[in-house]
């Protein structure tokens, strides 16, 4: 029977929570690249850029929140 404990980690939970920890990182640089390449296309600096930032921080603390929320409901024995 194993011993639960500080040094029993669950490789699956960690792996979960380490992608959580990359969700809002990656849609703010998404945000960012889109956002600078399509002002260059358009000429629209610095509108793009902005508006697509913007975006990016919210799909990104969304998808951080949605991705916790289903992490907890999952794991409730924490």
């Amino acid at each position: 029977m194993p011993r639960k404990g500080f040094f029993n980690i669950d490789a699956r939970k960690v792996a979960e929570l380490s992608s959580l920890g990359l969700v809002l990182p990656s849609s703010i640089a998404i945000g960012l690249f889109m956002g600078y390449f399509l002002d260059k296309l358009f000429g629209t600096h610095p509108w793009l850029l902005i508006i697509l930032l913007l975006f990016g921080v919210v799909s990104g603390f969304y998808s951080l929140l949605r991705g916790l929320n289903k992490y907890l409901d999952k794991n409730k024995d924490i």
